[in-house]
C-alpha cells in the first residue's frame, strides 16, 4: 500500500517559461532540491545597452543552498548551460551531472572566468540512476541538434515527474535517435507530470529529417565552384559533423571563424564525438596560399551578432577574409525569435556585398529545427503518458499552443497547468495543482562577465543617455556672501547643440543662479550640497521638458570658495 504524505514537492522555473533562454527548473521536496538546467538569455542590443546576456535570479537558492544536493544538465546549448559559471560564483554546488560532451564544453567556458577553479564533474549516460533520501533520477536520450542530450524522469516521494529537456523526433538520425523504447517504457511507470518544451509547438506536423537537410547541403556543396563560407548555429554539432565530411571529400580544406565554432568543435575532437586528422583544418591566415575551390570557411553570425566573424566579413572588417563576387555564403539556419532583424541586415549587407547568398526556404530546405513540432510533441505525450503538463521553454503563445496540441490528443484540458516563472506548482499524493506561491524570479543582468546588482537603474541611466543625452552644471559658490559667482558653466551631450540654443543656454543659467541664491539666502548657511544640486537639476529638468521634450540625466558640479 503506498505511503500518505504530508510533505508537499513543489516544482517551479526560474527561467524559461514565457521567454526563449535561461531555462532553470526546480524540484523541491523538504530538505532536498533538485535544479535542472542554469542557461542565458541573449540580450537585444537595442532595448538593452551594455547587457552581455540575461540569467535567472540565485537569490532562493543561495536562501536554501543546504537543500540543494545538484544541478543536472539536459545537453550543451547556452540556453540551458550558460548561466553555470554565474551560478558556481554565486553558491556551492555540491555536483554537477552531466554528460562527456557537455562537461567538455562547460569545462572551456568555466576557463574564460579566470575567478572560477576547476570543477569536477559528475558523468551520466544513459543507464545511470541517481538516488538521495527523496528522489531517485534517471535519464533517456532525445534527438536535438547536438549530441548528448537527455531528458530526466525524477521520482518524489509525492509523484513521478518527466522533464523533456530539448527533444525532437527524427527517424532517419544515425547516432542521435531519442530512445522511444526507454520513453515507452516510462509511460508505463504511470507518469503524474511531465515538463514539455514548446518552442515549436505551432508548427504543424513532423519537422523535416535532418538527412534531407544534409544532402541538400551536400549538392549545393559539391556543384560550387568559388569559396564557401557556411555559417550555421556553432552548438548544432551533428550537422557541423556532417558538412566538414562533406567539404573534406569535396577536396576542401576546413577554415573555422568565429571562438565558439572553433571551442565547441575542438571540444567535440577531445570527446571522441568528431574523428577529422588536424591536417583538414588552416588557419584563416592560410586561406591565401589556396586555390578558392579549396576553401571551406564554416563560421559563426548565422543571427546577426555584431561582432561574429559572418558580420564582421559583411562589413569588410573582417583581418583575413574579404568577399569576392565568387564567393557562395549559405546560411543554414533561420533566425531565433527577437533575430529577424539582425538577420534580415546581415542577408542585404551579403547581397551588396556582391556574394551569392543561399538560405533557408521552402523550396530549398538547408535548416531543421532541434525542436519537435506538433505532431511529434503529440508522440511525446501519448509515449510519457502523463496525468498532468506543464508547459516549458516557450513564449507565451507557444505554451498556449501546446495545450491545444495536447487537448487535440486527447488530454485533459483541466490537467494542463500552465504558469509563470517564480509560481510554484505543489504535487501532493499525485494530485497537482497551481499554488498562488510565488518566488522572486526577476531578470538577472550579465555585464562584463559579472552580475549587475543594479540592473533598473543602469538600464534607465544608459537608455536615458542614449535617447534624451546628458545636460552637465558645474556652479562656484560662496557661502558668505550667498551668491553663485558669475553664471553657472553649461555643456550638453546628446541633448541639443548648445550653441544654437544660446537663448535658453542662458535662461537656463540665469534661472539656476537666482533659484540657488534665494534657497541659500532662506536656509542661511545651512544648506548642503546636494541640496544646491537638486535645484539646479529641478531648473534644468524644467526648461529643457518645456522647451525640448527632453528628459537628459542632469549631473551638477557645486565648488566652494
Amino acid at each position: 500500500m503506498e505511503t500518505i504524505n504530508n510533505k508537499p514537492t513543489y516544482i517551479f522555473a526560474l527561467g524559461g517559461i514565457e521567454e526563449i533562454g535561461k531555462n532553470m527548473y526546480v524540484i523541491e521536496h523538504d530538505d532536498e532540491i533538485y535544479i535542472v538546467d542554469c542557461g542565458v538569455k541573449f540580450a537585444d542590443a537595442n532595448e538593452l545597452p551594455g547587457v552581455n546576456g540575461i540569467i535567472p535570479p540565485f537569490d532562493y537558492l543561495v536562501e536554501n543552498q543546504s537543500k540543494i544536493k545538484a544541478l543536472i544538465i539536459t545537453h550543451a546549448h547556452e540556453d540551458h548551460i550558460g548561466g553555470i559559471p554565474y551560478l558556481l560564483k554565486t553558491l556551492p554546488i555540491p555536483k554537477v551531472y552531466v554528460t562527456h560532451l557537455t562537461g567538455g564544453i562547460i569545462t572551456k567556458k568555466l576557463k574564460e572566468h579566470r575567478d572560477l577553479k576547476p570543477y569536477k564533474f559528475e558523468y551520466f549516460n544513459d543507464d545511470t540512476r541517481i538516488k538521495s533520501k527523496y528522489f531517485e533520477i534517471e535519464f533517456y536520450r532525445v534527438c536535438h541538434s547536438i549530441p548528448d542530450a537527455f531528458g530526466v524522469y525524477i521520482e518524489t516521494p509525492n509523484g513521478k515527474i518527466v522533464s523533456t529537456g530539448d527533444f525532437r523526433f527524427d527517424f532517419c538520425a544515425q547516432g542521435d535517435e531519442s530512445d522511444i523504447q526507454k520513453m515507452a517504457e516510462l509511460g508505463h511507470r504511470d507518469i503524474d507530470v511531465l515538463l514539455c518544451e514548446s518552442t515549436n509547438a505551432e508548427n504543424p506536423g513532423f519537422s523535416m529529417s535532418e538527412t534531407f537537410i544534409i544532402d541538400n547541403l551536400k549538392k549545393i556543396i559539391n556543384k560550387t565552384k568559388g569559396r564557401i563560407i557556411l555559417s550555421t548555429f556553432a552548438s548544432n554539432l551533428s550537422r557541423i559533423e556532417e558538412i566538414i565530411a562533406i567539404a573534406i571529400s569535396a577536396g576542401r580544406k576546413i577554415c573555422l571563424c568565429g571562438r565558439s565554432m572553433e571551442t565547441n568543435i575542438q571540444t567535440s575532437i577531445n570527446v571522441g564525438f568528431l574523428n577529422v586528422s588536424a591536417d583538414m583544418f588552416i588557419e584563416q591566415r592560410e586561406i591565401s596560399q589556396y586555390k578558392d575551390n579549396e576553401i571551406f570557411v564554416l563560421c559563426t553570425g548565422s543571427q546577426g551578432e555584431e561582432m561574429a566573424a559572418l558580420n564582421q566579413m559583411a562589413n569588410g572588417k573582417h583581418n583575413w577574409i574579404q568577399f569576392k563576387p565568387t564567393d557562395t555564403v549559405i546560411l543554414s539556419s533561420n533566425p531565433i525569435p527577437g533575430n529577424f532583424h539582425s538577420v534580415e541586415q546581415l542577408v542585404n549587407k551579403l547581397y551588396k556585398a556582391g556574394v551569392s547568398v543561399i538560405l533557408n526556404t521552402p523550396s530549398n530546405k538547408i535548416h531543421a529545427s532541434g525542436h519537435a513540432t506538433q505532431t511529434e510533441q503529440q508522440l511525446m505525450f501519448k509515449l510519457i503518458n502523463p496525468q498532468y503538463i506543464i508547459p516549458i521553454h516557450g513564449e507565451f503563445k507557444m505554451l498556449k499552443q501546446l495545450k491545444e496540441n495536447a487537448i487535440q490528443s486527447g488530454f485533459n484540458k483541466d490537467n494542463f497547468l500552465q504558469v509563470v516563472n517564480g509560481q510554484k506548482i505543489q504535487l501532493l499524493n499525485h494530485v497537482a495543482t497551481i499554488t498562488d506561491q510565488f518566488i522572486d524570479a526577476n531578470e538577472v543582468f550579465v555585464e562584463g562577465g559579472k552580475i549587475n546588482g543594479d540592473t533598473t537603474g543602469v538600464l534607465k541611466y544608459r537608455t536615458t543617455l542614449s535617447t534624451d543625452g546628458v545636460f552637465n552644471v558645474t556652479m562656484l559658490v560662496d557661502r558668505k556672501q550667498r551668491k553663485i559667482l558669475e553664471l553657472p558653466v553649461i555643456a550638453t551631450r546628446g541633448c541639443f547643440y548648445a550653441k544654437s540654443s544660446a537663448p535658453l543656454i542662458t535662461k537656463i543659467q540665469y534661472s539656476i543662479k537666482e533659484n540657488v541664491e534665494e534657497a541659500m539666502k532662506k536656509h542661511d548657511f545651512n544648506i548642503n550640497n546636494n541640496e544646491i544640486r537638486r535645484i539646479a537639476e529641478n531648473t534644468v529638468g524644467f526648461f529643457i521638458w518645456k522647451n525640448k521634450k527632453k528628459k537628459p540625466l542632469v549631473r551638477t558640479t557645486v565648488f566652494d570658495l
